[in-house]
């Protein structure tokens, strides 16, 4: 009989760090299971490789690049850090014109992320971090009309697609075409992913997923639970094994960068 080495011990290395745009955790070990969702992921491995599957190929490397929609699980048994980008969000847009991952420069994102791994909040060296990422232009950014629909949908999310087609005077159905060839993502699915961004803002330890899915504006506690299980595979505190998760919140340390 074969016999399964046990599964390593998941402890949280820093709070669950988030701001309009992304969200990023350090973790002492990660196995999650396929899963897809709207933002980008930046997987880097403080020590040693990852396994990640991404579509139909699986990659042993110690960073890894994710775009937006792609079928995913990652396997560390080693600290990594977990960073999800928004397709709008400006550093995914620097990051994702590096031909290869390997061009990356690992040793200054692990610097970057060592610091933060020691369980307590840093707002000011994540948010330092989060900038570095934005600091390289990419050359070619998104379109301004769609940039400034993502920035109003953050700040309004009554707002429908007939309104901000009109705002970038464009069909609706062009400004649909243009925001999937953009981004890689639809609209619909871009609008969803931002409630479930709105639900990790206002989630603390001890909150219900049935007080959760009220705050931010889910139908009910099955359509919040069905949602994040198909976009993240589970909140961070399925990793942290019962721990008090601290969420801390990086809108104030993450200035808005523009990319029009």
């Amino acid at each position: 009989m074969t016999v399964s080495p046990p599964a390593p011990l998941t402890r949280l290395l820093s709070p669950l760090y988030i701001w309009p745009g992304g969200w990023l955790v350090l973790l002492s070990a990660m196995d999650n299971r396929p899963h897809q969702h709207v933002a980008a992921s930046l997987l880097v491995s403080l020590d040693g490789l990852l396994r990640v599957n991404v579509d139909d190929r699986c990659l042993q490397q110690p960073l890894v690049r994710v775009p937006p929609e792609a079928r995913q699980s990652l396997h560390s048994d080693g600290p990594v850090a977990v960073m999800h980008l928004d397709p709008d969000e400006p550093a995914w847009w620097s990051l994702r014109e590096a031909d290869a991952d390997a061009q990356l420069p690992l040793p200054q994102l692990r610097q970057g992320l060592q610091v933060l791994a020691d369980g307590q909040p840093h707002a000011d060296l994540a948010g330092a971090f989060i900038q570095q990422l934005r600091a390289s232009a990419p050359l070619n950014p998104p379109d301004a009309r769609v940039v400034r629909a993502c920035q109003q949908l953050r700040a309004d999310n009554s707002l429908d697609l007939d309104a901000l087609a009109a705002g970038a005077n464009l069909s609706a159905s062009r400004f649909r075409r243009l925001f999937s060839e953009q981004l890689g993502v639809t609209f619909k699915r871009y609008v969803l992913h931002l409630k479930c961004q709105r639900a990790l803002s206002l989630w603390e330890s001890g909150m219900t997923l049935t007080e959760l899915a009220v705050a931010a504006g889910f139908y009910d506690q099955p359509h919040l639970n069905r949602t994040l299980r198909a976009m993240f595979d589970a909140l961070p505190s399925r990793y942290a094994r019962g721990q008090s998760v601290q969420v801390v919140d990086l809108s104030a340390n993450t200035r808005t960068t523009s990319m029009e």
